[in-house]
């Protein structure tokens, strides 16, 4: 019984640990390598950066390509800047840069009901301008997005949508990408009322069309973040739904004109076949055919922060 003090301290000092580690999704007892993917590094984060900003509750991620930059958000309102660093193909390290908090009309951070952010997205981040990107932030429980600038600061008025409605208390604006075509696509984490539990909605900023998205077959699926794949999307799923194994899911989306989405899994990663995964939230495209992913680690010392960059094949 002695030793439960010396273990307890063991635990809480690798949860506050500082620096980041590289690691691997892959171990030992994964037989099959999924097609049509190729790692390009994994990194567990630390619990706090050296300067003892907290970085778990990480919900999404985006990439800046004229800043050269990496935000990422947490549902507790932090804003992180960091850069990732790459050897050869291969990342290898992210170095933190500065971290705000999300702030309101009246400079105040925002509280932790207003400040549950759950999707973000880089404006203008990709026009070869430097010093004009925009953040897009959807946010939960009050259902709605809002523009930030960089340093955590309104960049204009609290935006409600119409697609919103019926959404869960912890269901909302989960995810947010930008279509070729259709502009910036925001997709809810599960069923809203009214609609089948297997079926979320997505619908377009600027025009409010709606389509009906089809969760896949996992136990709990629900979607959690969408990017540019081709001429259409790549969503990132999880399903969590205990004693069933936790399912991590890619997968290629196309809106149709009737106003039905069609979903194709890419690839399906399942802790049940070996897999080391976790609460995968976030996803950002780094340009080409290459992400980054994201897990939320809910602040709990059995979950981890995990940043890691995979590669699709070039969409036909």
């Amino acid at each position: 019984m002695r030793r439960w003090p010396l273990v307890i301290l063991l635990i809480l000092l690798a949860g506050c640990a500082r620096d980041t580690h590289r690691t691997r999704l892959v171990t030992p007892n994964v037989d099959t390598l999924p097609s049509g993917i190729t790692w390009c590094g994994t990194l567990e984060l630390p619990g706090q950066w050296q300067d003892d900003t907290p970085t778990g509750g990480l919900s999404d991620l985006a990439w800046d390509a004229d800043e050269n930059l990496l935000y990422l958000v947490s549902d507790r309102g932090w804003l992180h800047r960091a850069r990732p660093v790459f050897s050869g193909n291969e990342m290898i390290d992210l170095e933190p840069l500065k971290t705000y908090v999300l702030r309101d009309m009246e400079g105040r951070a925002l509280t932790e009901t207003a400040a549950d952010a759950e999707s973000l997205l880089v404006q203008r981040g990709a026009n070869g301008v430097r010093g004009d990107s925009v953040l897009l932030i959807g946010f939960e429980r009050d259902h709605r997005l809002q523009r930030f600038f960089p340093n955590g600061t309104p960049a204009g008025q609290t935006l409600y949508f119409r697609g919103l409605r019926g959404a869960g208390d912890n269901r909302g604006a989960e995810a947010l990408g930008s279509h070729p075509d259709r502009g910036v696509i925001v997709g809810l984490e599960s069923a809203p009322s009214g609609m089948s539990k297997k079926t979320s909605r997505l619908f377009a900023l600027d025009t409010g069309q709606e389509w009906a998205y089809p969760l896949a077959d996992a136990s709990g699926s629900a979607l959690t973040a969408l990017e540019t794949y081709g001429n259409g999307l790549l969503a990132l799923e999880r399903a969590f739904a205990p004693p069933a194994p936790l399912v991590i899911s890619l997968r290629e989306v196309q809106l149709n004109d009737d106003g039905t989405a069609s979903a194709n899994t890419l690839v399906r990663l399942s802790t049940g076949e070996g897999w080391r995964l976790d609460n995968f939230e976030g996803l950002t495209h780094l340009g080409d055919n290459r992400y980054l992913m994201v897990s939320d680690d809910n602040f709990s010392l059995i979950q981890e922060t995990l940043l890691s960059c995979f590669e699709l094949p070039a969409h036909p």
